[in-house]
């Protein structure tokens, strides 16, 4: 299961994963504002859950889905997927020590997605076994809040194929890391 081993500048950040009994209605609405965006539109059950119960969550692996918040306050969902489950091209896919991520945002212009997001992927590279972070901004422009992000965590573009969706990556050596007196990773947050 996927932990915070680190939450940069002492944070509040958690993370948990998805309860299909209790964080329905939460998904729904971040998964409307995604696809919908300010539309008056609910977004539909089918399909959404049994993606859910095939990411079902074990102590051994990271993957899953889970809401991450601040202070109790729900930021974003993040997928963590093998690769394999990305619908990417197989040399985006193929190297050992990838998991692949879509982050879903409450609202993508809170001031904390940025340090939430650094705090995860600096968890998910502290993971051992994990390398890089890949993920897709296929339907987002480059002035969308969620590219800078992005981009301020250390992910960089894998080249733009107007066929195929951007595909970002991220690994220790591009994440905006420094180790403390202790050789701790923590991680330092772009303004």
């Amino acid at each position: 299961m996927f932990t915070l081993t680190f939450n940069p500048l002492n944070r509040d950040f958690s993370v948990r994963p998805v309860c299909k009994d209790t964080d329905r209605a939460l998904v729904r609405e971040i998964f409307r504002k995604e696809f919908y965006g300010s539309a008056l539109q609910s977004y539909p059950d089918e399909g959404l859950w049994e993606i859910y119960d095939s990411m079902e969550t074990n102590e051994e692996e990271v993957f899953g889905a889970y809401l991450v918040s601040y202070l109790d306050r729900p930021l974003f969902l993040l997928e963590i997927h093998p690769p394999v489950q990305m619908d990417l091209l197989p040399a985006y896919i193929g190297e050992p020590g990838t998991v692949g991520i879509y982050c879903f945002y409450t609202s993508t212009n809170d001031p904390m997605n940025l340090p939430g997001f650094q705090t995860c992927i600096g968890s998910l590279l502290d993971h051992p076994g994990i390398d890089q972070v890949i993920t897709t901004t296929n339907h987002m422009r480059s002035e969308d809040p969620r590219v800078g992000v992005l981009e301020h965590s250390g992910f960089t573009s894998l080249g733009r194929n107007r066929h195929q969706p951007v595909v970002y990556r991220c690994t220790q050596l591009s994440f905006p890391l420094l180790c403390d007196t202790s050789g701790r990773l923590t991680c330092l947050l772009a303004h």
